[in-house]
């Protein structure tokens, strides 16, 4: 899979842009703050329907603008395919595949596999564990795309039952009738994200293992698991570790916790059970890697990480190779690992690379070396 063109209005910092691309490697360069971070986020807009970088779509938006519009041109076996996306401030987004706008957000899923490798993959090791359930989760939608709808239906799911919940809070005697049916829908769509997850876990583990060694040259073990609130444990707090539970188990165990911790959830007003309160432990010799990971290492884990979804996403895709983007990477890591990491983006069918400097990146034989200044590409 490659792109050939992306076309940008009204976008970040451009106005009007539109941007040939080639199969192989192509540097983009500039200073900072002049929009190569912004173009490339585009195309990671359009794979993954979110940024990698702010929480929704407002800030897409140029400033004094009130609707944006980004597009990719999608190549794959001669075959190509138009994405693009219109983005309101005061009124519905719309989507479109050639140029036929989509019922649904979603259905612009599947059609773009792109992965991105960015300074802020630091925080899938070092920060909150939102950060992890949020790789996990855009992971399990570039592999399943049907499963961005699951993932909304649990949102919706979640503010209801909150809602509910927070109502009842000080009655005495509250009509928890409407409350069970929550709960059912609350499983439903909670055990399917919980088993998604693990099934992605066990087979991204031994290919990050094997990242990490050579990224590293390290022979540390390294482990990764779901680590739940679906198993009742002696603190609420307590998350526990799954392995190896089949769909209906984890329903089974997601109920039974449920229904012990109502007393706790009807005094707090909030759910306190499923996968939104979950959390991907990642460990390295039996320790944390949050906390026992020197910087190296740490993006050793990152960087594995995001190789392990790549190889999954090839292995699984019938559009071939994702696109690899490679976000201004080589100025945080070490000569080592940037030696390395180029030598596994290197044979995919299309990579991005942005930098700052051109003297960190690699002594390669560059498909095209585009130059931003101020928000306008250069040849």
């Amino acid at each position: 899979m490659w792109v050939s063109q992306i076309q940008l209005e009204n976008y970040r910092n451009y106005s009007q842009q539109s941007v040939a691309l080639k199969p192989g490697i192509t540097m983009i360069h500039g200073e900072n703050g002049e929009g190569k971070t912004n173009l490339v986020e585009a195309l990671v807009f359009l794979a993954n329907l979110q940024s990698h970088r702010v929480a929704g779509y407002q800030p897409l938006i140029a400033r004094e603008s009130d609707t944006a519009q980004l597009s990719a041109l999608v190549n794959h076996e001669g075959r190509s395919l138009n994405l693009a996306a219109e983005l309101n401030r005061n009124s519905p987004n719309r989507y479109f595949v050639n140029s036929n706008q989509q019922k649904r957000a979603s259905d612009l899923l599947g059609h773009l596999k792109a992965i991105i490798f960015a300074p802020e993959d630091l925080d899938l090791v070092r920060r909150d564990p939102q950060d992890r359930r949020t790789f996990l989760d855009s992971a399990i939608v570039l592999l399943k795309p049907r499963m961005a709808g699951v993932f909304a239906d649990y949102e919706r799911v979640i503010k209801q039952r909150n809602a509910l919940l927070k109502s009842a809070r000080g009655i005495k005697s509250p009509d928890l009738s409407t409350l069970d049916i929550w709960d059912d829908q609350l499983v439903q769509f909670g055990a399917e994200i919980i088993f998604a997850r693990l099934n992605l876990v066990s087979d991204i583990e031994p290919l990050l293992r094997n990242f990490y060694r050579e990224l590293s040259l390290s022979d540390e073990e390294i482990n990764i698991e779901v680590r739940s609130s679906i198993v009742a444990a002696s603190d609420e707090e307590d998350l526990a570790i799954l392995r190896d539970l089949s769909h209906q188990e984890i329903k089974d165990l997601f109920l039974e916790t449920l229904h012990g911790k109502r007393a706790n959830e009807l005094e707090r007003g909030v759910c306190l059970v499923g996968p939104h309160r979950d959390e991907l432990l990642i460990s390295k010799n039996g320790l944390v890697a949050k906390s026992h990971s020197s910087q190296g290492e740490a993006w050793s884990l990152a960087l594995g990480l995001k190789l392990a979804l790549a190889e999954l996403i090839r292995a699984d895709s019938f559009t071939g190779d994702p696109v690899l983007i490679l976000d201004d990477v080589y100025s945080v890591l070490d000569s080592g690992r940037r030696s390395r990491l180029t030598s596994f983006v290197s044979k995919n069918e299309q990579v991005l690379i942005t930098t700052a400097d051109k003297s960190v990146t690699p002594d390669l034989e560059w498909a095209a070396q585009l130059e931003i200044q101020g928000g306008v590409v250069l040849g």
